[in-house]
């Protein structure tokens, strides 16, 4: 018959055990990269901070860029009503005067057309305040994006700050940033400007508006600026989605205005 002793170990040596594995531990994952000083070891892990903040920048900018453009097509439908509505409103207030009795069959037409022609204004304006908000939010995003990049040391030559042959260096990207914001900001302002201009009696106006729509919304460039040049690795990239899942625009829900079909 076999005599198994067992060792049974005071609490104060089970403890002490216990220290020393974890020391053992701690050096270990301490000693994994040898070569890297404690200053090199914090610059890359500010590197990696930065890459992260710019892959989540170039995916706010694309799903920025896809509202733009929903926002355009919507207003590209409101702006051809508002240009009929501005057509028929300077039609009936200059027939008014040839007319012997014209509030018999005037002031409720022009009650519609003007009801109408301010609901259609008001879309139109808060189509304008999404994209600038919208905008201002992927900002903030910009923001910690700078400020990382703030933290770098710039005298490491390191690939993520010289670039190599297969990306571009972090500063190309971080100009490349502040260049698509102001662009996109200076359209945004463009858009709400033209817009303070539009009026039932100014005609002129509504082709302004109608021709500036019509312009910003070619940015084949732009397009190709945003989704092959502002791109630090293709690999980083998300997943393509399905085709068939299609971009819900704000221009599908204008069946739902009240002054639709009015006239």
């Amino acid at each position: 018959m076999e005599h198994r002793v067992e060792l049974l170990l005071q609490p104060e040596e089970e403890h002490k055990l216990a220290q020393r594995s974890e020391h053992k531990a701690d050096h270990k994952s301490e000693n994994d990269e040898p070569h890297l000083t404690l200053q090199l070891k914090k610059h890359y892990e500010t590197e990696a901070e930065v890459l992260g903040l710019l892959v989540d920048l170039e995916t706010r900018y694309r799903q920025y860029y896809d509202l733009y453009q929903c926002e355009m097509q919507a207003q590209k439908i409101l702006i051809e009503r508002i240009w009929l509505l501005t057509q028929r409103y300077l039609i009936l207030i200059s027939s008014e005067q040839s007319c012997r009795y014209p509030e018999v069959y005037t002031l409720s037409t022009e009650e519609a057309i003007v009801n109408e022609y301010e609901e259609k204004l008001e879309v139109v304006r808060a189509s304008n305040n999404t994209l600038k908000n919208s905008l201002l939010e992927v900002n903030q995003h910009c923001k910690k994006f700078y400020a990382a990049y703030e933290r770098l040391d710039k005298s490491r030559e390191t690939p993520f700050l010289m670039g190599d042959s297969h990306h571009r260096s972090i500063k190309y990207h971080k100009i490349m940033a502040v260049d698509i914001f102001n662009y996109l900001y200076a359209l945004v302002l463009k858009l709400k400007c033209y817009m303070h201009q539009l009026d039932p009696v100014n005609l002129e106006s509504v082709e302004e508006y109608r021709e500036l729509l019509q312009n910003e919304s070619l940015m084949e460039e732009f397009d190709e600026y945003l989704k092959v040049h502002f791109v630090y690795c293709q690999c980083l990239q998300p997943s393509p989605t399905c085709p068939i899942l299609k971009l819900k625009c704000s221009h599908q829900n204008l069946v739902n205005l009240k002054y639709v079909s009015r006239m």
